[in-house]
């Protein structure tokens, strides 16, 4: 933990301004401000106490934002922060109970299909869709190596505290080592086994030696039961046209995603094979199949690639034909008949984290990283420990309103080290949240602001801000937060002057928390970080208040009117 201790804390670190109507951060500030004479302003900024804390192995079970499943899959890097890993384990449901699967079964096609974040953005001269990737991070020939598994290892809804009460179950960030002992795959002859051969077995490397995520739609043509195409009229096409694709007829077209093609021996065993009694609902399917499990390992030190992803909407579908019914005519031959059986991706899940560098001990900079047990948080306390008025020295909070200042605005304002975050492979956030940390919830103007924006809602709420600013060559400059009525709050009332926090988050919208692991087993945790911090692999690093670059310094900006 990197602790910063300031000098003078009442000290003013620039004198009062007037604005004027050609000053750019009137412009910006003005346009904020609704039934205000922006010429009769003042400005001031004041010093701040900050540093930072790595939060420790985080709760990374059933991750949401917003109502919507977000993990992340994949490997990261950056220069700062080192090499991260992310990897997944989710149950896996019957979308029917007690499907009746038919006599001698035998798979055509098994697949896992995850849809990625995209957005079509046109259509190509042969008629196939392109799309725009959303939340994929990639460094180098953006490769890895994915394996997915039968996960062994009961995921359990709940479990006991140490009073002895039930509880929902937590899992956390660094345990990956529950799972991993107990990971199935088709040479396993389903018994624990560790690193089991893993069930995407492909000859295609995309799907499993050098996996990468394809902005590619992924289309399916009809073909006859031999696996042949065939023309709309299901007529096989010659052999010179089974190549051309514009010969073929498309039956179906999915979104970008990730396609996985599964053992077809190995899942004919464990799911179409199955008793029925393992297949009767789910409560019973999921103590029986428990799962997948996706790891994943770096290729090399160059290349790297992480994907945020929503498994609740992906799925797993086995195609298979089936005896049909014998019409008792020993002459006639029994015909086999096609199914489709579905398997949702849904269920109970853990995003599992390692690696990364250590923060530096640099007081002069406020470290914030997302994604896993290195989560670095950032504290401020604006006015120190404020309170009662002490004797003879005024605090801050008094020396305002000894004055009688009415607070139009009050902002913190972080400015971004670009030379660090200038670096090779650093992908910036486009967004920091700033929260009450002792009361675990959002101030006051998080929740006044109504803003909202259609096309994109990671940008609603601009009015409270913490929306990363450009400079003119497009590398980030700043983030600032509106704080104006937790300011005029503390002047109020010392009591509401909370130690605050600030996280990278993935999205603004939801202020769910996380808990951090407790350092003793089977003890009920207390310490929370924001969900939008534990999903994002982002990370940054601002000046501190204690900066060389005295201009970047994180302050507090004050907007004022002085008393008649």
């Amino acid at each position: 933990m990197t602790k910063i201790s300031l000098l003078g804390r009442l000290s003013l670190l620039m004198t009062t301004i007037i604005f004027m109507s050609c000053d750019k951060e009137f412009n910006t500030i003005g346009s904020d401000i609704v039934g205000e004479n922006h010429f009769d302003l003042n400005k001031e900024s004041f010093e701040v106490e900050a540093y930072d804390s790595v939060a420790g192995p985080v709760q990374s079970n059933n991750l949401m934002l917003s109502n919507q499943s977000i993990n992340s899959l994949g490997i990261y890097k950056d220069e700062v922060f080192g090499t991260r890993s992310s990897k997944f384990v989710t149950q896996v449901a019957l979308t029917d109970d007690a499907p009746v699967i038919g006599a001698n079964p035998a798979i055509d096609s098994v697949w896992v299909y995850v849809p990625y974040f995209s957005t079509q953005k046109g259509t190509n001269s042969d008629g196939s869709r392109f799309y725009e990737l959303d939340s994929v991070f990639t460094g180098g020939q953006a490769k890895f190596r994915l394996k997915i598994y039968e996960n062994g290892y009961y995921l359990n809804d709940y479990a006991t505290n140490e009073n002895g009460g039930i509880e929902a179950q937590r899992h956390y960030s660094n345990e990956v080592g529950k799972v991993t002992p107990y990971l199935l795959g088709a040479d396993a002859n389903n018994e624990p086994a560790t690193n089991g051969a893993y069930l995407n077995n492909s000859t295609d490397p995309a799907e499993n030696t050098g996996f990468y995520f394809s902005p590619k739609e992924k289309i399916i043509y009809k073909t006859n039961g031999a696996g042949l195409y065939v023309d709309s009229e299901g007529v096989v096409l010659p052999a010179a046209d089974q190549s051309n694709l514009s010969k073929r007829v498309i039956k179906e077209r999915f979104a970008p995603g990730m396609w996985i093609n599964l053992n077809k021996g190995y899942m004919t065993n464990r799911i179409l094979e199955a008793s029925s009694d393992k297949l009767f609902n789910n409560n019973a399917f999921r103590e029986y199949f428990r799962g997948l499990f996706f790891d994943v390992e770096a290729i090399d030190a160059n290349q790297w690639a992480m994907a945020m992803l929503d498994f609740s909407k992906g799925y797993i579908n086995i195609r298979y034909k089936v005896d049909g019914v014998d019409d008792g005519n020993p002459e006639t031959p029994v015909a086999r008949v096609r199914k489709t059986m579905t398997l949702s991706l849904s269920g109970n899940t853990i995003n599992f984290f390692a690696g990364g560098n250590d923060t530096p001990d640099d007081p002069s900079r406020l470290y914030l990283r997302g994604g896993g047990d290195k989560t670095s948080v950032a504290y401020i306390k604006l006015f120190g420990n404020d309170g009662p008025d002490d004797g003879d020295v005024p605090d801050m909070l008094e020396e305002i309103r000894a004055k009688g200042w009415m607070i139009n605005e009050a902002n913190l304002v972080f400015y971004i080290d670009q030379q660090k975050m200038g670096q090779s492979g650093m992908n910036e956030p486009r967004r920091i949240y700033l929260y009450d940390a002792k009361n675990k919830k959002p101030i006051a103007d998080y929740l006044a602001d109504p803003t909202t924006n259609a096309s994109n809602p990671k940008y609603n709420k601009r009015g409270y801000g913490g929306i990363m600013e450009e400079d003119a060559s497009g590398k980030g400059l700043k983030y600032k937060i509106r704080i104006t009525d937790y300011m005029r709050s503390c002047i109020e009332n010392d009591s509401t002057n909370f130690k605050l926090g600030v996280v990278i988050t993935e999205n603004i919208n939801d202020y769910a928390n996380a808990y951090l692991a407790p350092t003793a087993p089977n003890v009920t945790p207390k310490r929370v970080v924001p969900v939008g911090t534990v999903v994002s692999p982002l990370g940054t690093v601002l000046h501190s208040p204690t900066s060389e670059d005295f201009e970047k310094r994180l302050k507090l900006e004050i907007y004022y009117t002085k008393p008649d």
